[in-house]
């Protein structure tokens, strides 16, 4: 028998290999909608810790920070994505937008199809950083970004480029894409199933993260605790480790109710099927309301960043977003009471939203694989 044909290769940037659950869903999910689009496709990360993608994701990964080792994927690769999450930003790092600039860069250099996969860009603090991004995005063969805001930037930074606004590729999925056993098998380790692997209370999970001075942890603590007194479980839940353990370590030693804490690393697979098994989420990180979204649960968010308020509107659930710093535990509490006597027309509502929201983020797949093939 003849050996296999290749199909194409992909070359997928992004931030891959730091353990941060969000941005490891993107690129699983990236992964899913192309292969069911192209089933042939020779996808390849580049990732800082390649070894542990390849085994989690089943597709070639090569080390970020090796430059020979990227340029020998680009010199074979038919297109070249850098996707989803906040990359081109210069506010937790100035480095971060010139790295991620200088790939797609490189790429168009060696003629490669580049493509920017649902990405959120901004905020850009420096001229130079801004200007550099209009000038690499406009030799971009395609432009699908996040948000509303981001194209908002883009267009008043002079970028005369196409653009369209699609939604976090990691809507694409559903609770059967994840499967609700991973989580189940965990819940039960932590201790909140009984005896025959069912849940006997509610089940709220939070995903919370430190913020300058750190005083929302303790409004975060009664809101928690308040919940667990009438009836709920809460479990904390780090989608970035270790960075969010300091926090959940703050909220579980201030409350005086029981709480479950996953005290180690999640894959996002682990992280979104905890989501699937949850009946409601309380999250500062952005993608656990985006877990919570796609998978039908309720959801309340702390908005830390501009990218939290945007995707709760997108979302249409802006009247469950509160500001990090200017919220009560009461007013908090309220929202997440309100989740539960939502009418059936909200509800409804809120589902045909999920519906639009996922056939949104195939579409940004379909785009990609349309540029594949196109001569």
């Amino acid at each position: 028998m003849g050996s296999r044909k290749k199909g194409p290769k992909v070359v997928l940037s992004g931030y891959f290999g730091f353990d941060n659950c969000g941005d490891e869903a993107i690129l699983y999910s990236m992964i899913h909608c192309l292969k069911a689009l192209q089933p042939d496709i020779q996808l390849v990360a580049l990732s800082a810790d390649p070894k542990r993608t390849q085994e989690l994701y089943g597709i070639k990964a090569v080390d970020r920070w090796k430059p020979w080792k990227v340029l020998g994927q680009l010199l074979g690769a038919r297109l070249f994505i850098s996707g989803g999450g906040s990359l081109i930003q210069d506010v937790t790092s100035v480095r971060s937008p010139k790295y991620y600039l200088a790939l797609i860069r490189l790429a168009q250099l060696l003629g490669r199809k580049t493509m920017i996969y649902a990405q959120g860009v901004g905020p850009l603090l420096t001229e130079k950083n801004r200007q550099k991004t209009v000038k690499i995005f406009e030799k971009c063969n395609r432009i699908i970004l996040r948000d509303e805001n981001s194209a908002k930037l883009l267009k008043d930074l002079g970028l005369k480029k196409d653009l369209q606004v699609t939604c976090d590729p990691v809507l694409a999925l559903t609770t059967e894409d994840v499967g609700l056993e991973t989580g189940q098998k965990l819940l039960a380790e932590l201790g909140v199933l009984d005896s025959r692997g069912r849940k006997t209370k509610p089940l709220l999970i939070a995903c919370v993260r430190s913020w300058k001075d750190n005083k929302h942890l303790e409004q975060l603590a009664k809101i928690l605790d308040n919940h667990a007194r009438t009836g709920c479980d809460v479990l904390l839940a780090p989608a970035h480790y270790p960075e969010d353990m300091e926090s959940i370590s703050v909220i579980s030693n201030e409350m005086n109710e029981r709480v479950y804490c996953v005290g180690r690393r999640l894959t996002a697979v682990e992280l979104m099927s905890l989501t699937a098994n949850a009946d409601k989420v309380l999250s500062m990180r952005l993608h656990g309301l985006i877990f919570a979204m796609a998978f039908g649960v309720p959801m309340t968010a702390v908005s830390y960043d501009p990218k939290v308020a945007s995707f709760m509107e997108q979302a249409y659930m802006e009247d469950c977003c509160v500001p990090v710093d200017s919220f009560s535990w009461f007013q908090l509490a309220d929202i997440l009471d309100r989740q539960e006597i939502r009418p059936v027309r909200q509800r409804l509502e809120q589902e045909k939203r999920r519906q639009e929201l996922r056939e949104l983020a195939w579409q940004t797949a379909e785009e990609a694989v349309a540029l594949l093939k196109r001569k």
